[in-house]
């Protein structure tokens, strides 16, 4: 239920102020003639008359006296100067003069009576209309609301648009039930229903599927994937697009979350399976955020704890670096005193030169602050996981750049080969031969660690198994976060092509758009009017500088300070009547019983 206060359905508030009555309430001129055009000035029919037509001008339909608030009356009685009793107003609102001029104020404001047929299958079909992509009672009426008055119509009493209005969104709502049901063939029905008599440890039913996986840790993030395979063996029997607007699917996911296994299984059969099939389709959209986000962070974390464990080797290894330098000095030296003579180096390569030689290469390795290399035996860990996690995320490209997804599928395919450099091309003993995979995508920190080589125009056969994996794994959670790759079904990570309209559309909406913003239509006619625009807007600028206290120039740059105002501006004076006019006085008691049903 909804209550009428959460509406736009015109009311009569109980407390006026004296500027409402004289701006809404007081007869004008024109109203007068016409009274008098149909009583005389001094019965109380001229009174009732002109009460009616100011409460009907303000409400849109007709209410017995009883209902309109002693001071309206008290107005229009001293406004007209009438000297009619309220005991004769009364009798005015029980004879029959009051339903003939009913029919003369209809006319004079161009009032179509309501009728419950033609009338009531008018204000069915709008909210019907309405219903089909809002789910609140009030917002439906309310577009029912709009068409009435559009259409100069009475309004029907606020119970019978209420039951209207909720009979065409269930109707609707039933449509959407039946089209979701019928996406389900045989197959699908019986996993479906399946969910509905499962319980244990080993198998997952309804309730795994209300409640939202736990948060996945290092600890359960098999467990994790696991849950996710299971919701995309059922979201394999949905189709593509559900067909639901925005609002009618996260109604129905509310309303599958907050049933439990007795509630859903007493549901009517095709708004059972529907519910069903879009918490499954949340469900697996909200798990596949997880999971990438699980890519991301763990890649992340990765990168942050190699770059630490980079810091931390440098201060331990700062005496191997001074010991390399002294090494080096005194081979130079040696060099430059005997430089025909190669023994002369045997005091000080001939004992520890292998070693020397090891630390040397890896300093270098690490040399400008490159982390990477701590990043692999941290990868190796969680190597697993990532694997898990990518394949069941079914990326695809939102660019026509396919490489990275390319190079995923090979290193799929090969990641339980034992060995510890993949052959890039056909023929690794033919330079000519063609490229499994390209991979001139890999950036240059990444070339040599993946490639051995230090140049990018070398020739590469072989890529490093592990080095290469990581390459392609960091590259496709950056690629994720910027929206080169996606998830489809994904709720924060899909395609955000999807969210833009057609070309189709495009053209087709815009002279409309540009209408009711104020813009001219067409690339060429809007560039010029921008331009127009914008050169009338420095005209005006430059005009009023010399008399602006809040703008200077100091220095070569402008300053541009802070007006201080004292007073409400017009547009606010203006808004502040229209908000006290619309704001109701609210009965807070009302308001706890609404929500409590």
């Amino acid at each position: 239920m909804v209550a009428i206060y959460q509406t736009a359905y015109p009311r009569l508030k109980q407390e006026f102020s004296q500027k409402d009555l004289n701006e809404v309430y007081t007869p004008t001129s024109k109203e007068l003639n016409f009274a008098i055009r149909h009583c005389k000035r001094s019965s109380a029919s001229y009174l009732g008359l002109l009460v009616q037509l100011k409460i009907v001008q303000r409400l849109g339909r007709f209410v017995p006296i009883k209902g309109i608030p002693t001071g309206i009356i008290e107005h229009i009685r001293k406004a007209v100067r009438s000297r009619s009793s309220k005991t004769e107003l009364n009798a005015y609102f029980s004879s029959g003069a009051k339903d003939r001029h009913i029919k003369v104020i209809r006319k004079y404001l161009e009032l179509k009576a309501y009728d419950n047929d033609a009338t009531g299958v008018l204000i069915f079909k709008w909210a019907l209309e309405a219903a089909k992509t809002k789910e609140a009672l009030a917002d439906i009426i309310n577009v029912s609301l709009e068409y009435l008055v559009k259409e100069k119509y009475e309004l029907p009493q606020f119970s019978v648009l209420q039951r209207l209005c909720q009979s065409a969104r269930a109707e609707i709502n039933n449509r959407y039930f039946d089209q979701l049901s019928n996406f389900l063939n045989s197959e699908g029905r019986v996993a479906v229903n399946k969910l509905l008599n499962i319980s244990g440890p080993d198998s997952y039913g309804w309730n795994d599927l209300k409640h939202e996986a736990k948060r996945p840790t290092p600890r359960n993030i098999h467990a994790y994937i696991r849950y996710l395979e299971w919701l995309s063996s059922l979201q394999a029997m949905l189709p593509t697009d559900l067909g639901l607007p925005p609002t009618k699917h996260r109604q129905y996911i509310n309303e599958a979350k907050a049933l439990d296994l007795k509630e859903i299984k007493r549901l009517k059969s095709n708004k059972r399976s529907a519910l069903m099939i879009v918490l499954i389709r949340h469900q697996y959209a909200q798990t596949l955020d997880s999971a990438a986000q699980i890519v991301i962070k763990t890649l992340q974390k990765i990168d942050r704890t190699a770059q630490k464990n980079l810091e931390e080797y440098l201060a331990h290894h700062q005496k191997q670096t001074d010991r390399l330098i002294s090494v080096l000095s005194g081979t130079v030296k040696v060099y430059l005193d005997k430089p025909d003579s190669v023994s002369a180096f045997d005091p000080v390569l001939a004992k520890d030169g292998k070693a020397i030689l090891e630390m040397c290469d890896q300093y270098m390795a690490y040399a400008g602050n490159n982390y990477l290399p701590f990043m692999v035996p941290l990868y190796k860990k969680q190597r697993s996981a990532l694997f898990r996690a990518i394949e069941i995320l079914n990326l695809e490209s939102a660019t026509e750049d396919k490489d990275v997804l390319k190079a995923f599928e090979f290193i799929r395919v090969c990641k339980n080969k034992r060995t510890e450099l993949l052959q890039i091309k056909e023929n690794a003993e033919d330079l000519d031969s063609k490229n499994i995979i390209n991979i001139r995508w890999v950036r240059d920190k990444w070339w040599k660690l993946v490639t051995g080589k230090a140049s990018k125009t070398a020739q590469i056969t072989h890529v490093n198994k592990h080095n290469f994996e990581l390459c392609v794994f960091d590259r496709i959670a950056e690629e994720l976060s910027t929206g080169d790759l996606f998830i489809p079904h994904s709720e924060t990570f899909d395609d955000y092509r999807e969210q833009m309209i057609s070309w189709e559309n495009y053209e087709e909406e815009l002279p409309g758009y540009c209408s009711e913003l104020g813009l001219v239509a067409g690339d060429t006619a809007f560039t010029e009017a921008l331009k127009v625009q914008m050169k009338d807007a420095c005209v005006l600028a430059d005009s009023v500088f010399p008399d602006d206290e809040y703008v200077r120039i100091e220095q070569g740059k402008l300053i541009i300070g802070k007006p201080k105002s004292n007073e409400s501006s017009a547009e606010v004076e203006a808004i502040a009547p229209l908000l006290a006019e619309r704001l109701e006085k609210i009965n807070l008691l009302e308001v706890i019983i609404n929500v409590s049903l």
